[in-house]
């Protein structure tokens, strides 16, 4: 898919790779990050990723399937880092030691929306659509600067797991500092779900014709 952003010579358009962004890429990224807030996503725990030519591309010039797997787990590493306030220093510590209880990603779907190639970059957000004592659910999506739109969707459910036992984890059963993380992503759920429910009144879904 063609960029609709423009660039005055070959090194400015992969300038995002620079220690400052890239001031070609600032306006691109300030209004993609609106954007995102503005939908739902969480702010605290966005990334950005650079699309680098020679490990992120396939024989067919674009951005191949296992890549974008790479960048939203670097989002998902941040949700996780996220869960420290309600856990605690020691629980959280425990969490990223495989100790005591914590995150596992049951399964995903993705819908790739449109192919990226170098250059570009990219911000990966989530926001979660559903929360249950044992689990999560929530989309994760990908949005090309050069593009300014997403094009990639991961719907995923992660599960809490007792690493030391073996077993699923239900926060609510285990109490404590679990009960407050469980809130607590009830509590980002409703806030999310309200600024999205704007969006999508302001930003109606067009119709597709049907064939």
């Amino acid at each position: 898919m063609a960029s609709i952003a423009k660039f005055g010579s070959a090194l400015e358009s992969s300038s995002y790779q620079s220690p400052d962004g890239g001031s070609a890429y600032a306006p691109l990224r300030k209004k993609t990050i609106e954007e995102a807030i503005a939908m739902g996503y969480n702010p605290a725990t966005m990334v950005e990723c650079g699309v680098t030519w020679a490990d992120d591309h396939d024989p067919f010039q674009h951005v191949k399937n296992a890549a974008y797997v790479h960048y939203v787990n670097q989002c998902a590493f941040r949700e996780f880092q996220s869960f420290e306030p309600y856990l605690g220093k020691e629980k959280f510590q425990d969490m990223l030691k495989v100790r005591g209880v914590g995150p596992v990603v049951k399964n995903y779907t993705v819908n790739f929306k449109r192919p990226v190639k170098f250059p570009d970059s990219l911000i990966v957000a989530n926001h979660i659509t559903e929360v249950f004592p044992d689990r999560y659910f929530g989309i994760t999506s990908v949005w090309s600067l050069n593009q300014q739109v997403i094009v990639a969707d991961f719907k995923i459910c992660i599960v809490f797991f007792d690493y030391d036992r073996g077993v699923p984890a239900n926060l609510l059963e285990i109490g404590g500092v679990y009960k407050d993380l469980y809130e607590g992503l009830k509590q980002r759920l409703e806030m999310e779900a309200k600024i999205a429910s704007i969006w999508e009144k302001e930003h109606p879904k067009r119709t597709k014709a049907m064939l």
